[in-house]
């Protein structure tokens, strides 16, 4: 069995990423990582993943998913296969995403919203000033793996 080392981030629904973002940054203190049409991704001043907090644009709030940390694409693969013994077999993946650089497993939950099984994910150092790019839809979803299924961007939650 797989057990994660922590959990890595989560990404959530909004209905207004631009307010979700302006919130996060100048109360919260988090920093803007990088940046699509319906998504955004943040990072920790202090040093951080990538991206701890996550957002995707919908009619309404909810949860898509939380992602563990594991040691390894092994492990990812192992978790997958845990899960799908479990009965969990709807999910997406193995694949790497370009945002964060990551190698993911998604695996659906019971209520319709997925924990990712993760490793490799691109580390921010509190020294560094990153630059916040905004990518193209199509050019920032996953490098490699299999297409997601139809409904992945659902929020089952609106």
């Amino acid at each position: 069995m797989v057990r994660p080392r922590r959990l890595s981030h989560i990404l959530v629904f909004t209905t207004d990423i631009d307010r979700a973002v302006n919130f996060y940054s100048k109360i919260i203190g988090l920093r803007l990582s990088d940046r699509s049409d319906r998504v955004a991704f943040m990072h920790a001043i202090h040093g951080s993943d990538h991206h701890i907090l996550a957002f995707a644009q919908s009619p309404a709030p909810g949860l898509h998913h939380c992602s563990w940390d594991t040691s390894g694409i092994d492990d990812i693969g192992l978790g997958a296969m845990h899960m799908a013994g479990r009965g969990h077999v709807s999910g997406w993946g193995l694949g790497r995403h370009v945002l964060g650089s990551n190698y993911f497993h998604y695996a659906q939950d019971p209520w319709g919203s997925y924990a990712e099984y993760s490793c490799d994910i691109d580390y921010i150092p509190a020294t560094h000033r990153w630059e916040a790019g905004h990518h193209e839809p199509e050019d920032s979803f996953f490098l490699w793996g299999p297409e997601p299924p139809a409904d992945f961007t659902l929020n089952r939650e609106a």
